[in-house]
């Protein structure tokens, strides 16, 4: 092989190893200022690129910035990892009208200088000097998809490193390369500040959802508020997301104990929203009348539901209101009233204290010392209904040790086991019944542990509020 093929050969080597590092890098790097470094320094094996340089032309302007810039004499302010221009930035812009990197823009040709025309140019004025006098200077164009996007350029200050034909044939091969790469680079960085700001979006979201959370959670009664009210007692309180649309609400007004649970439409925020709408509204129906039926109370909230949706009946609008249990309980008569929108009240008693003359409604469910009575609701929530009736009241009478539950269907539809089905509401029943020699803070423990292991990897379908009490009389 004669010297000059084996050069030729060589030089093309170098060149495919050059832009196979330029590929791979443009892949990698994480921003623009390390990705036009290490162009630099792929640069500086081809040709003598000690003086480099890479800047960008903003049209609306008519000026130029630069990313990157090594000189061993000038020094300019490059705007570092804000490669792409914004005017919010303040980044310093130059005007280089006249200059040979205007030049190369301006007629999409590299240029070298110095050379006989540009000597002309340079001479008659039409060429200004921009920074010190090099002896020479290459520059070629960065063009993407037929636009100007810049000039990449390299100079000497030394008259024995003048730039070559060779040099620039160089420089314009890896020119398209290198705006391309540069191209990727900057969607690639673009795609990582959409995602960050999509990031900084969802996390200022998600601390206002929290502080929502904080005021939802004071609503709600407090446990030395509760434990005030009822002596043996548990509350459940799961909310899918971070907010919750189940609450419960318990106060002693003239003598009596109230105990609610409700179930918003929905959940996280929209259930939230209704949610504190329930609270509102029950502290004003007991505020403004004080201790009525339960299901006199429901009626009640039911119309004022309606009148703050506007809801009217009609097909086309959204049926949001309430699933709502009421109990109060009167300790003097030994009762407890009950009123349910769609909720049910389990009462669970001992045998050997139920009365031949009981008439409460009861499941079929029991063991050996306990039997369930399944007090239903009415089929209407508190919010329009295509066939509205009024709320019945349910009087129970109490025995001691009766043990109380008022709760959402968030427990008994929730998804689980090894078919993953719901976990029904007769497993519930069963459950309660398992646990019902347990104390209630046991109950609360062994119901809990019973809920997670049967949602297992599955993802909660819904708020779960669960309120157990043990009755006691004085």
């Amino acid at each position: 092989m004669s010297p000059n093929l084996k050069e030729i050969y060589q030089d093309n080597d170098k060149k495919w190893e050059s832009l196979l590092r330029i590929s791979e890098e443009a892949h990698t790097t994480k921003n623009i200022e390390e990705f036009v470094a290490t162009i630099h320094e792929i640069l500086a094996d081809l040709v003598i690129a000690r003086n480099f340089f890479i800047c960008f032309y903003e049209e609306s302007s008519d000026k130029y910035f630069f990313p990157y810039f090594e000189d061993e004499y000038d020094k300019i302010e490059t705007t570092g990892v804000h490669f792409d221009y914004d005017e919010s930035l303040k980044l310093t812009l130059y005007d280089l009208s006249g200059t040979l990197t205007d030049y190369v823009r301006r007629t999409a040709t590299p240029v070298r200088f110095p050379n006989e025309k540009m000597n002309l140019l340079y001479e008659s004025g039409e060429i200004k000097l921009f920074g010190s006098q090099s002896t020479s200077w290459l520059g070629v164009p960065l063009k993407l998809s037929g636009n100007m996007i810049g000039v990449m350029a390299v100079q000497s200050y030394d008259s024995a490193d003048a730039y070559s034909p060779k040099d620039e044939e160089l420089m314009v091969f890896v020119s398209d390369h290198i705006a391309r790469a540069i191209d990727s680079v900057r969607a690639e960085q673009e795609i990582r500040k959409q995602h960050l700001l999509v990031l900084q979006q969802k996390q200022a979201i998600t601390d206002s959802i929290k502080y929502a959370r904080r005021i939802q959670k004071a609503v709600l009664p407090s446990a030395p508020y509760i434990k005030n009210i009822l002596s043996d007692y548990f509350t459940i309180y799961k909310p899918k997301d971070i907010l919750s649309g189940d609450f419960y609400w318990v106060r002693e007004i003239e003598g009596y104990k109230v105990v609610v649970v409700a179930d918003s439409s929905g959940h996280g925020v929209p259930g939230a929203l209704m949610s504190m709408l329930g609270v509102t509204l029950l502290n004003e129906q007991f505020r403004t009348f004080g201790i009525r039926q339960p299901g006199e109370i429901l009626g009640h909230l039911r119309t004022k539901v309606k009148e703050i949706l506007v809801q009217e009946g009609s097909i086309s609008e959204q049926k949001d209101g309430l699933d709502m249990a009421i109990a109060i309980f009167d300790q003097d008569l030994k009762e407890c009233h009950f009123a349910g929108a769609n909720r049910p009240l389990f009462l669970f008693r001992k045998k050997e204290l139920i009365a031949e003359e009981e008439t409460i409604p009861y499941s079929s469910l029991e063991n050996d010392k306990y039997q369930l009575y399944d007090i239903k609701g009415d089929k209407q929530p508190i919010g329009v209904h295509w066939e509205e009736e009024k709320f019945n009241t349910h009087v129970i009478k109490l025995q001691e040790a009766d043990s109380l539950y008022i709760f959402s269907d968030g427990f008994v539809d929730q998804y689980g086991g090894k078919k993953r089905k719901k976990f029904k509401t007769r497993n519930f029943k069963k459950l309660l019944l398992a646990v019902q020699e347990e104390s209630m803070e046991d109950q609360k423990i062994l119901l809990e542990e019973a809920f997670e292991e049967w949602r297992g990897s599955n993802e909660q379908l819904d708020d779960v509020c669960l309120f157990g009490i043990r009755v006691s009389f004085p």
